[in-house]
């Protein structure tokens, strides 16, 4: 692909790599399309070190242009997570007051899709008042 043509082996892992994620819709299917040429992109720019023709400079270029598009493509690879899991929202309790008479839960504690809020069997612990276990 030295001389700007396209190559058969590069369409073909191209369109490997976008059935491989499986787009369900019209945006994952253009950011599947969007990671398969960065890949691609940064693949053609690493095969440029393979000759050893280069000077220093292009050298320091080369690697700059590559590193970015890498680094572009695990953004995208990030994102497309994101949109497929509609992405995980984290919330960390640090400090927690339990009142004579109170109950609290120690955990991981986490929320269904249908409101109620539950608790793995194992880690339910009610906390007695007065701290007696």
């Amino acid at each position: 692909m030295r001389d700007g043509s396209i190559s058969e082996i590069g369409v073909n892992s191209a369109l490997a790599l976008i059935e491989a994620a499986e787009p369900r819709n019209e945006i994952e299917g253009a950011l599947a399309l969007q990671m398969a040429c960065t890949h691609i992109a940064s693949m053609a720019i690493l095969a440029r070190f393979e000759g050893g023709f280069t000077t220093e400079r292009r050298t320091g270029l080369f690697a700059s242009a590559a590193a970015r598009l890498m680094r572009t493509y695990v953004a995208q690879v990030e994102a497309f997570r994101r949109l497929r899991q509609g992405g995980s929202q984290f919330m960390r309790v640090e400090h927690v007051h339990v009142n004579e008479d109170g109950q609290a839960v120690i955990g991981n504690v986490r929320k269904d899709g249908s409101g109620a809020v539950s608790a793995p069997p194992a880690s339910r612990k009610a906390i007695a008042p007065n701290g007696a276990a």
